[in-house]
């Protein structure tokens, strides 16, 4: 929904707040790194851990001068404890949500009814800090002949990964996909660096891949790496989610057009997770579409037997029962989807389509009967099979009245039988009239 910017707050003077004090930093962290910088090209000092721990610390100091106090769900009242008032409020409202932008010098705070939930910098003391800390650290365990700041070095990269793991949440809110993406890939090679095998970010590097997926299909093969790699390292997700990988990556093989791998992780993910109900719909949309009908009845009845209520579930299994030539199973699947919505449209049309179908199969036996007696019984038992059909359209059409498919079976159905049934001539008279209004 777009957004309806309703007040924009005045400035604010008052106070002096983290993020002006933060100005004196900036310059001092500056001059520090540009003579770390000199340190690093110098051959003696470029040789001492001293110089690499060093630099990996101001570089941490330089990711946090501005974020170093934000924390997703601070309140407004914790903020300007922090960092007193803001420069402006840009106040909005989206969906129902109020939203209000705390600006400062050097970064935008983002509330959403009054909690934080995402910040953008406007301002940084140098780009990717945090890469540059983990360069830092990784010369100076090169150094490190003894390992007597290996503890010392994973301490920083213990809070490098929390540091990324804030971005990479913040990234994720503010809808930057592939920095995300690529935050994800930084905290994971962090986890390596302590020895650590993180098959979290592995999933989640595949899940904002995913999302970037819809607007750039190169991403597709990014995701389905990381979630494979995930699953190999024995990834495994708690609670409900259990099994949702075998579904984003089935859902992947289809982005880039691999049904049978697709397939085959659905399949998988169903065996080793049952319960995850997804997998099931993932199996049945795969053979409705194949309309490999025997098979999406396999799962269409597992998935009724478990939600026996389910509308959309009962009236995809009266489809695929009237496909596979089961009629009566078939009508018997509508009318329980409309027992259990009353108000759905697509199982009273379907129901009318069983009948309709029906009776035309009887008339192409009456129009090869050896004899008149036969046809007339079987062109009375044709219209009868007809006439079953019309009052669920005429319930279809109350639902849409301008559906034109029902309209034209309809005035089809009026047509053929008005002669036996005179009182359908004023329907059919109606409905051509109708027809014809529609189509001005």
């Amino acid at each position: 929904m777009k957004k309806i910017v309703f007040s924009i707050v005045a400035v604010f003077f008052l106070g002096v707040n983290c993020f002006a004090q933060n100005e004196g930093k900036f310059r001092s962290l500056k001059e520090s790194i540009a003579k770390n910088d000199a340190a690093t090209q110098d051959a003696k000092k470029a040789a001492a851990i001293k110089t690499w721990l060093d630099r990996g610390k101001l570089f941490q100091d330089a990711y946090n001068v501005n974020v170093g106090f934000i924390r997703a769900g601070m309140s407004t009242t914790e903020a300007k404890l922090f960092f007193k008032n803001p420069r402006q409020v840009l106040t909005s409202e989206e969906g129902g949500n109020v939203l209000e932008t705390y600006e400062y010098s050097q970064v935008k705070l983002n509330f959403e009814d009054g909690s934080l939930r995402t910040w953008e910098e406007t301002q940084t003391v140098v780009d990717n800090p945090l890469g540059e800390a983990v360069n830092a650290y990784k010369k100076a365990t090169s150094l490190d002949d003894k390992g007597k700041n290996t503890k010392k070095i994973n301490d920083s990269y213990r809070v490098i990964t929390n540091d990324l793991e804030g971005r990479f949440f913040n990234e994720y809110y503010l809808y930057k996909y592939k920095d995300a993406y690529q935050t994800a890939l930084e905290r994971v090679e962090v986890s390596k660096l302590m020895g650590v095998t993180d098959t979290l970010y592995y999933y989640l590097a595949g899940f904002v891949a995913m999302e970037q997926s819809k607007i750039d299909s190169s991403m597709w093969q990014p995701a389905i790496d990381n979630f494979e790699k995930a699953v190999s390292l024995g990834y495994r997700e708690t609670g409900d989610n259990k099994g949702q990988i075998y579904d984003l990556l089935f859902n992947s093989y289809m982005g880039i057009n691999q049904p049978e791998k697709a397939l085959s992780y659905a399949q998988t993910g169903f065996e080793k997770y049952p319960n995850f109900e997804q997998l099931m719909y993932d199996l049945i949309n795969f053979y409705l579409v194949r309309e490999e009908n025997e098979q999406a009845l396999a799962y269409l009845e597992q998935a009724v037997a478990k939600d026996p209520k389910n509308p959309v579930l009962l009236f995809a299994q009266g489809r695929v029962l009237d496909q596979l030539g089961e009629k009566d199973k078939s009508l018997a699947a509508y009318d329980a989807a409309i027992a259990a919505d009353p108000t759905y449209f697509d199982a009273y049309f379907n129901k009318a389509v069983v009948f309709y179908n029906e009776a035309i199969r009887i008339m192409e036996e009456a129009n090869n009967a050896k004899t008149n007696a036969e046809f007339d019984a079987k062109k009375d038992i044709a219209d009868q099979e007809f006439m079953k059909a019309v009052p669920l359209l005429e319930k279809s059409l109350e639902m849409k009245p301008n559906d034109v498919a029902t309209m034209e079976t309809l005035r089809i159905l009026y047509l053929r039988m008005r002669v036996k049934y005179p009182e359908l001539e004023a329907k059919y008279n109606d409905m051509v009239k109708k027809i014809e209004d529609l189509q001005k």
